[in-house]
């Protein structure tokens, strides 16, 4: 989830794959501590996640695409200092919360949701000079939330593990997204993405349940 460009970088595709898991696994959290993948699910936590990944993150960035090939892109949208498919994705986060609320869905997706809107307004608020970056940002978040929810919805010690492997290879991957910025100022970021993004997460998880 970065800026509209036809350079492919790993620092784009990171943010938008690791709040892709998070969307997926989010509505299992619903069946509780260990057994939502462990025991036949229905169809319902399946429907949710990939509506939501497709809802806000292939959809403003699919639609960016096309604008941007097409020339649409406003010249004031691209020098807002944050990628436009991070401006679509803040925006239908709202929507989708409002189908969450609408349709009784679970809240364990809204507490994800809500992490990313966090993340999105860090993006949007900050000075350009105090900005976090916004692949770094997403694994500190990452860092939090995917252990909690792979903790949450497999069954010991398998989800003990696949936690701590995750969190491992969030932070790990700080590595892979190092741009220009130092590593004082990346890892800054992560640190910002984790109080921040994970903290909102763990706040609504906890009253959630």
């Amino acid at each position: 989830m970065g800026r509209a460009q036809g350079s492919f970088s790993i620092g784009s595709v990171v943010p938008g794959a690791v709040w892709a898991a998070a969307l997926l696994l989010a509505p299992f959290g619903a069946a509780g501590s260990g057994t939502a993948l462990s025991t036949g699910t229905t169809a319902a936590p399946w429907l949710w996640g990939i509506g939501a990944v497709l809802l806000v993150l292939v959809f403003p960035w699919g639609l960016v695409q096309v604008l941007d090939r097409r020339g649409d892109l406003r010249q004031s949208i691209a020098r807002a200092g944050v990628g436009p498919v991070i401006l679509g994705a803040a925006a239908l986060c709202f929507m989708l919360l409002r189908l969450i609320l609408w349709l009784d869905g679970p809240q364990e997706l809204a507490a994800v949701v809500f992490a990313m809107i966090a993340s999105f307004t860090l993006t949007l608020v900050m000075p350009r000079t105090w900005r976090p970056d916004w692949p770094a940002l997403s694994l500190g978040a990452a860092v939090v939330i995917l252990p909690v929810l792979l903790w949450a919805v497999l069954p010991a010690p398998a989800g003990w593990l696949a936690a701590l492997v995750a969190a491992i290879l969030c932070a790990g991957a700080l590595v892979l997204v190092k741009n220009t910025r130092s590593w004082a100022s990346m890892g800054a970021s992560a640190a910002v993405g984790a109080v921040v993004g994970g903290g909102v997460f763990l706040l609504l998880w906890a009253a959630s349940g």
